[in-house]
């Protein structure tokens, strides 16, 4: 094995973990859109019936 191939299989062994970060970030931020998507959602249902009372 030459010294372009030794750092041929690093790179792609390093590529690859950088790939998996990549998706577990990415696991991560969707967790976190859901997260904010439920928060909006309640805040939405709370300030409704105020909204009615405000415009009668």
């Amino acid at each position: 094995m030459t010294e372009s191939d030794n750092r041929y299989e690093v790179s792609a062994v390093t590529d690859g973990r950088e790939v998996e970060r990549y998706k577990q970030e990415i696991a991560c931020l969707k967790q976190l859109v859901v997260q904010l998507s439920e928060i909006v959602l309640r805040n939405v249902v709370k300030q409704r019936p105020n909204r009615k009372s405000e415009h009668p």
